[in-house]
């Protein structure tokens, strides 16, 4: 099965290293997890390497494959170093269901003050089913996206 190419890209209207700072900061990962209105999440931050959590109700496309529940993980390990632009790797796993998403994360200056691009391939590893159901999950990944985007303006804009 050939993965599906994803590519997003958030404007922040911060320099990189107030923008890198909230993406390290717990409060603005549990703040993202939450717009999502999830049945539960969860967040962490170890270092460079951060990770979260949304238990959400399950769309029914997917529901045979994964219950009336999925939990989604996101997880960012951000490389070293200080200068103008901050790269990682970024991961998102769906318990119950061979989907992933394996991409690269960029935080250059540029937009408004910083721009967050995503780039990366997306599979829904089911027989038959698979490339139908990642072409429905594209639009839910895309829109977790635009909830980070809303999320981080409240939250600069309180700053």
């Amino acid at each position: 099965m050939n993965p599906m190419q994803i590519h997003a890209t958030n404007d922040f209207a911060a320099e990189v290293p107030t923008v890198f700072a909230m993406f390290l900061d717990p409060v603005f990962l549990r703040a993202t997890c939450l717009a999502a209105e999830p049945l539960d999440h969860s967040v962490s931050v170890d270092g460079l390497h951060t990770s979260s959590t949304r238990v959400l109700p399950t769309p029914s496309v997917a529901a045979r494959f994964t219950g009336p529940k999925m939990s989604i993980t996101d997880e960012i390990f951000w490389a070293e170093g200080d200068g103008p632009i901050r790269t990682g790797t970024a991961h998102i796993s769906v318990d119950g269901l061979p989907a992933e998403l394996h991409g690269t994360v960029s935080l250059a200056p540029g937009g408004r003050g910083s721009v967050l691009t995503y780039q990366g391939d997306f599979e829904v590893r089911v027989p038959v089913f698979g490339p139908s159901l990642a072409k429905q999950a594209a639009p839910v990944l895309l829109e977790a996206l635009e909830l980070q985007q809303k999320v981080g303006d409240q939250y600069l804009a309180g700053r």
